[in-house]
């Protein structure tokens, strides 16, 4: 058990440790409502009003390398982060015993934190490809076309700042980001109407049934 313990805490594997802890926090309040993910766009709903689409954007370009384009980024992060965790463990584990302790050995931590999300990528990525089908987007609608129509809230809660729900199309549903700027206790599992459509934040103001 020292071992494993010692092995977590070293360099390269702190690093993945570390990150490996934010996946994990993340995963966590998307479960409790207070995160969220887009499937189509790869976008990030905190309870902050956070922009992450120009990063989202660059991210989807590098995993698109991998074939990994049309999965969240969420989900194909979070698998290349466990696996870089797992790997980096491995090989440090194995490989730092036989060589001399020092520089050689940061040199080397420097390579394994190089070289493991590529191998990572690599290896996650045709683990992945049968979920491209679930993440397919389905034939566009206009925004505007959507108002008037109801929706079942998927978060925790709707604030003015953090919200989410799906509209079903009778496919795989739409997921649509949606406000309410007065208090409310909408809840996961309600139905709400989309009252309006804001062009500049791309929300729906809603309204209860």
């Amino acid at each position: 058990m020292s071992e494993f313990i010692t092995g977590i805490f070293t360099f390269p594997t702190v690093f993945f440790s570390g990150l490996l802890v934010l996946v994990l926090f993340y995963w966590l309040t998307a479960v409790l409502g207070v995160s969220s993910f887009e499937t189509a766009e790869g976008d990030v709903a905190l309870d902050t009003d956070l922009d992450v689409s120009d990063t989202s954007f660059s991210i989807a370009n590098l995993l698109s390398k991998f074939r990994l384009d049309g999965i969240p980024i969420t989900i194909s992060l979070s698998f290349i982060i466990l696996a870089s965790w797992v790997l980096s463990f491995l090989a440090v584990y194995f490989i730092y015993p036989v060589i001399p302790q020092g520089w050689i050995q940061i040199a080397v931590g420097f390579w394994i934190l190089l070289l493991v999300p590529v191998l990572s990528a690599t290896i996650v990525s045709p683990l992945l490809q049968p979920l491209k089908p679930i993440f397919k987007k389905t034939p566009e609608k206009r925004a505007v076309d959507l108002v008037g129509q109801y929706v079942t809230v998927r978060s925790g809660k709707v604030t003015a700042t953090v919200g989410e729900a799906v509209f079903h199309d009778g496919g795989a549903g739409l997921i649509l980001k949606i406000r309410c700027p007065e208090e409310n206790e909408i809840k996961r599992g309600d139905s709400v109407k989309l009252f309006s459509f804001d062009q500049v934040t791309h929300t729906y103001q809603i309204t209860h049934k």
